[in-house]
């Protein structure tokens, strides 16, 4: 053997043994968690910030997955939520359970998933499925104008403008017209404002199962992807403010629990009618 391939030779063989584990593990196909956002990063007690993230990985469909929170430094798990099947490649926002109530403090949201051959979320620096929040002490909140009530009766969380669930985001064709109220699936929708409802219908690739009020304020109300089976009232009953109207859920086209929410001047898709960016009210109403 010349002494040029024996040197050819001794490389591969160093480049085998030391790269190996690496190359092995750079072969498996895992998911990644490319994107996660926790917004607001800085909430006050008794509030929950909204988690969005997703999770990618060639040649699969769904992987299953869960979001554990724990208390910092201590690392306690605090909260769990979990995903479910989630699918590969598609944004998705998580409903936190019901009663959970977190006092002030600093915590870290972690990513979990596995696929069907038991292959686990690989951690990269610039997607490491982590993600710090902070809770502040609850300050005394302002009571919201006399009338009103926030939509969704129970732990919630609202997007900030410019974000994909507020008000004029982007949508294939069209523009959001509402503000998306993510919560656990079966909370309360209510009243905001006392009323008549006008319509309760269904549409399968859309609104899903869906409530339009005729507020007493002169605006209309209208609530979208209701729980199916919820809807607790009928075209023509009148309601007072807090009166239950259907549960938050995911009918229609929706990826997760949440109520989308939007209020019309003049009237609900009538001639003249035009909808306006619900989240001043939903702010002042205590969201």
């Amino acid at each position: 053997m010349s002494r040029r391939l024996r040197v050819a030779v001794t490389v591969l063989c160093l480049a085998g043994i030391l790269g190996g584990p690496a190359a092995a593990d750079a072969a498996v196909s895992r998911p990644v968690a490319t994107s996660l956002t926790v917004w607001p990063r800085t909430v006050t007690a008794g509030q929950v910030p909204a988690i969005s993230l997703k999770i990618v990985q060639p040649g699969v469909r769904t992987v299953r997955a869960r979001l554990v929170v724990l208390s910092q430094p201590r690392q306690d798990p605090v909260a769990r939520i979990d995903l479910g099947a989630v699918r590969t490649g598609r944004r998705m926002t998580a409903a936190w359970p019901q009663g959970v109530a977190l006092p002030a403090g600093r915590y870290l949201v972690r990513v979990h998933a596995q696929d069907g051959q038991g292959h686990t979320l690989a951690r990269r620096a610039h997607a490491s499925g982590r993600l710090i929040f902070t809770v502040n002490p609850a300050a005394a909140a302002a009571a919201p104008p006399a009338g009103y009530v926030f939509p969704v009766a129970g732990p919630h969380t609202t997007w900030p403008a410019g974000s994909d669930g507020a008000f004029g985001a982007g949508r294939v064709g069209h523009r959001h017209e509402g503000e998306d109220i993510a919560a656990a699936a079966g909370t309360p929708v209510v009243a905001p404002v006392g009323g008549t409802v006008t319509s309760v219908r269904h549409q399968a690739g859309g609104a899903g199962w869906y409530v339009v009020l005729d507020g007493a304020d002169g605006r209309d109300y209208f609530f979208a992807h209701c729980t199916a089976g919820s809807v607790a009232v009928a075209a023509g009953t009148p309601v007072a403010a807090g009166t239950p109207l259907c549960g938050v859920g995911m009918t229609g086209s929706a990826t997760g629990p949440h109520l989308h929410f939007e209020i019309w001047m003049v009237g609900w898709r009538v001639p003249g009618g035009y909808p306006i960016d619900p989240l001043p009210d939903l702010l002042a109403w205590g969201g």
